[in-house]
């Protein structure tokens, strides 16, 4: 009796398992990332630690991106996503009220010292001046040395309504993530076709997170205000995803004036739009980003004294030559060898003095940046009849992101931890649907 042949089973079964493949690789990428910064974090030393950091990001992305290369396997069981809206908001709710749980006694046992920190205290002088008033860039004079201010509009601004109701800073920042980042996730998360069970499991992933990060490093968002910034950065993932231009240039502008981090895939961003949304979309967003820009920063700001933005730049210098030159000839600078970011190879084995590993690990910085911006770009249009541009920006993001906080020169945890939060996004378009086309994003 002649075998059975199995030929159309497994052209059946392939494709399946290829989709369940690239999803477990995501989901396990998005684990490493997130252990190698908590419960594993320094696991295999200062030096091999941070390359694990940077190749579990790496991985997520290319594991997305296969997922999103092959026609992903959907499932019929979907549910009318309008009647998961009001569940999204249960489960944010619950999430918030646990994250709140854990960080309400970690922030009443931390008072605003600068024998902690000296971000709050910062900020708080720059709110006092524009309540009051004054000029707010001008060297601040209440701290144990001088300092020019090098914050932009955009990390302090959002505290002057906090200031002005007399709420801890530390929370006001927390709320602003818990309601509007996590918000804007599991507004567009109910918005997907996913099943219910599958919905439910990545609506609780933001609050599992930043709990597994709280608990592991208790101080992580009580001495510092970073929430915002991170808050920024998933309405930025969210407009990615949708196609409303005002909440494109919106979020850009969020970013942009909070921080650098963002501006070298801001180009692509814009090409990618002009190609897939036409230019009127993307001058529209350049337009109002360029606009709240001008209107928050360079007119009320900048035009007063155009040495601001050189000042900030010097004080960075001056900030990271004095944090790598901390320790000693049996440890070095903490923030360095703690695992997360690649300086602690340049203090190691660059030549030169300290000023010159510095100005080495910068170029090398801005190199890999630009470059991976350039991949992400090359990929994208080698790609575009396959790959859903959302898809393709949020991935670039992602990878730029973990490529940039990876090599900066001062890897604070707090500062690092950020490219976690848009690892939610991407593993949150990446599951089993029902019958649509591939790479199609709901938004």
């Amino acid at each position: 009796m002649p075998p059975m042949r199995l030929d159309f089973l497994s052209a059946l079964t392939r494709p399946q398992l290829r989709s369940w493949g690239w999803l477990l690789g995501c989901w396990l990428a998005t684990w490493a990332e997130l252990c190698l910064m908590t419960s594993e974090m320094n696991y295999f030393g200062p030096y091999w630690s941070p390359v694990a950091v940077l190749g579990a990001g790496v991985l997520l992305c290319a594991c997305a991106l296969g997922f999103w290369l092959d026609k992903p396997l959907v499932s019929l069981a979907a549910e009318n996503t309008i009647r998961r809206i009001p569940v999204a908001g249960l489960l944010l709710l619950l999430g918030d009220v646990r994250v709140l749980y854990i960080q309400a006694p970690i922030i009443a046992r931390l008072p605003i010292d600068l024998r902690y920190s000296d971000v709050i205290t910062i900020l708080q002088t720059y709110v006092a001046r524009f309540r009051s008033g004054e000029v707010v860039y001008r060297y601040l004079t209440n701290l144990d040395y001088p300092l020019f201010p090098n914050h932009l509009p955009l990390q302090w601004l959002p505290y002057v309504p906090a200031d002005t109701l007399g709420i801890d800073y530390r929370w006001w920042s927390m709320g602003l993530l818990l309601l509007l980042g996590f918000g804007a996730y599991q507004l567009l998360l109910a918005r997907q076709p996913f099943t219910w069970l599958e919905f439910g499991l990545k609506a609780v992933l933001p609050a599992l997170l930043i709990v597994q990060l709280v608990s592991s490093n208790r101080d992580l968002y009580s001495l510092t205000c970073e929430p915002t910034i991170i808050c920024y950065y998933c309405l930025l993932a969210t407009s990615v995803l949708t196609r409303s231009a005002p909440l494109q240039g919106v979020a850009l502008v969020l970013c942009l004036l909070s921080r650098y981090s963002v501006l070298f895939w801001v180009p692509f961003y814009l090409w990618v739009l002009w190609r897939e949304m036409g230019r009127r979309h993307a001058i529209a967003v350049a337009g109002i980003t360029a606009a709240g820009i001008i209107g928050i920063y360079v007119v009320p700001f900048l035009s007063k004294d155009w040495t601001i933005f050189t000042h900030a730049l010097s004080e960075y210098r001056i900030a990271t030559l004095g944090e790598w030159s901390r320790g000693d000839a049996t440890q070095g600078p903490v923030h360095l060898y703690s695992g997360v970011g690649m300086a602690a190879w340049f203090h190691t084995y660059a030549g030169g003095e300290l000023a010159d590993k510095i100005a080495l690990l910068q170029r090398t910085h801005v190199v890999l940046s630009v470059g991976v911006v350039g991949l992400a770009a090359w990929l994208y249009y080698r790609l575009r009849h396959r790959l859903n541009y959302q898809i393709a920006a949020l991935l670039a993001l992602k990878l730029y992101l973990t490529v940039f906080y990876t090599f900066l020169q001062i890897p604070y945890l707090y500062l690092t931890s950020l490219g976690l939060f848009i690892s939610l996004f991407v593993v949150m378009t990446v599951g089993f649907r029902r019958a649509e086309p591939a790479g199609t994003v709901r938004a």
